[in-house]
């Protein structure tokens, strides 16, 4: 049962554990249990309360293809419909963000994810009703990502101001490990929730699931106010400092062009797995299902690990390391015809992934102006959800030209460059040491 009362302000772990030196080792910080993000009870209620509604979210994407596929017998409409949910990211992030600098944070998340949950409480019941037409879905479906545009960059912001600013590469590592757990469970359970009772149950368990975080936001998370801005400011102007600051800043610059590049010629490599299955390893439908399993494996390993360092963990160093793992595993795995080496080389691209979007993100989180905070973020979920389909639109044209996976493997290389030179500049250098054990906030994703 969640407790009301004793709300906590984000705790200054530095005087509680002062550890020597000799105890700060990745060896020792591995071996801490809990993480030391999970010792500030409002985080730890909110990192608690993301399991069931992440969980429902994987089920909800195989249960909506499911359902608009038996509904119309055609992949462009599935495609439609992923599109209606997917493409209010794009449009949106941005939106959100300055309402996540211009509102409490708990307010918006009250009403977004009360969207979020009445959305899916709408599917299932008209998948339970056989009303589920084509048209109401995709209605449905846009409702749920519009929602879902301004609930993420606020999300994110939010866990600024719940964790100390030295614990915030542990709280972005923690959110990865539900991420990655859920994706394991999620569409297995999915699967098996499909074939006994149909679609519907799949959209009911996330509806059920959304009043777990409404009630810790209820019950458990302070409502902050937000940052003073500007008199006389208008949310376009908002919008203009934000991309200007983007577009100018000698910290935020570099980390929005490294996400955009991971997005672009990075990530958009998944959906092409499908074709190395067939193509490469020759196999159906279980190694397809082992490789996407095997990302998720890998990014619950390394969110653990890296959750567990806590302060000892330095965002340069994480970049750095993530980039050569992230070239080094999607090259491997565009030119091999093996599942003994595919399989390794997807972990090495999940714990590159993990540790360039860990230090990515907390370097906005912790380095940036925090008026602006929402806003920045709204950048960096757009550019990140964005370019990923024009990146794998990219990939296809490409192929027309040269082989596919090794375009594919040349996009890895350069995105481990860019990496490199990111953590290499002198911004990074600047700010690239563990935060101080200053009672400042900050946050993950």
């Amino acid at each position: 049962m969640i407790e009301p009362s004793g709300i906590e302000a984000p705790v200054d772990l530095a005087a509680v554990s002062a550890e020597p030196a000799a105890q700060a080792s990745p060896a020792r910080a591995l071996r801490r249990f809990p993480p030391p993000a999970l010792q500030v009870r409002p985080f730890r209620w909110y990192w608690l309360a993301q399991w069931p509604v992440l969980l429902g979210v994987w089920m909800q994407m195989v249960a909506l293809g499911y359902l608009v596929y038996r509904q119309t017998h055609s992949s462009t409409a599935v495609g439609v419909a992923a599109a209606a949910q997917g493409l209010p990211a794009v449009l949106l992030s941005l939106a959100g963000g300055v309402a996540a600098d211009r509102v409490p944070r708990r307010r918006i998340l009250l009403v977004t994810q009360s969207v979020l949950g009445t959305s899916a409480a709408t599917l299932a019941v008209l998948a339970a009703t056989g009303h589920a037409t084509f048209a109401a879905i995709v209605v449905v479906a846009a409702v749920f990502g519009s929602a879902d545009a301004v609930d993420l960059p606020t999300r994110q912001a939010l866990v600024a101001d719940l964790v100390d600013r030295e614990l915030i590469v542990s709280a972005v590592a923690l959110g990865t490990v539900v991420m990655s757990a859920t994706r394991i469970a999620g569409p297995s359970l999915a699967g098996v929730l499909i074939a006994w009772t149909g679609p519907a149950a799949c959209f009911a368990t996330l509806a059920l699931a959304y009043t777990v975080p409404l009630a810790v936001l209820a019950l458990v998370i302070p409502d902050l106010p937000p940052a003073p801005r500007r008199a006389g400011s208008t949310a376009l102007g908002e919008i203009g400092r934000a991309l200007s600051t983007a577009a100018r800043d000698r910290l935020v610059r570099p980390v929005l062009i490294c996400v955009a590049v991971i997005s672009f010629l990075g990530v958009s490599y998944m959906p092409y797995l499908p074709v190395l299955a067939a193509t490469r390893l020759h196999g159906g439908s279980t190694v397809l299902g082992i490789l996407y399993s095997t990302g998720g494996i890998g990014g619950l390993v390394g969110g653990v690990a890296l959750a567990s360092l806590g302060r000892t963990a330095s965002r340069r160093p994480l970049l750095l390391g993530g980039a050569v793992l992230y070239a080094c595993g999607l090259f491997t795995v565009s030119h091999t015809g093996a599942l003994a080496v595919a399989l390794p080389a997807l972990v090495l691209i999940t714990l590159g992934f993990l540790a360039m979007n860990t230090s990515l993100t907390t370097w906005i989180q912790a380095d940036t102006d925090p008026a602006m905070r929402g806003r920045l973020l709204g950048i960096y979920t757009m550019l990140l959800a964005g370019l990923q389909p024009l990146g794998t639109l990219t990939y296809g044209l490409l192929a027309h030209v040269v082989p596919l996976f090794d375009a594919i493997g040349i996009g890895g290389l350069i995105v481990g460059a860019v990496g490199v030179l990111t953590a290499g500049s002198p911004a990074m250098r600047g700010a690239s040491g563990v935060a101080p054990a200053v009672a400042a906030v900050d946050d993950p994703g």
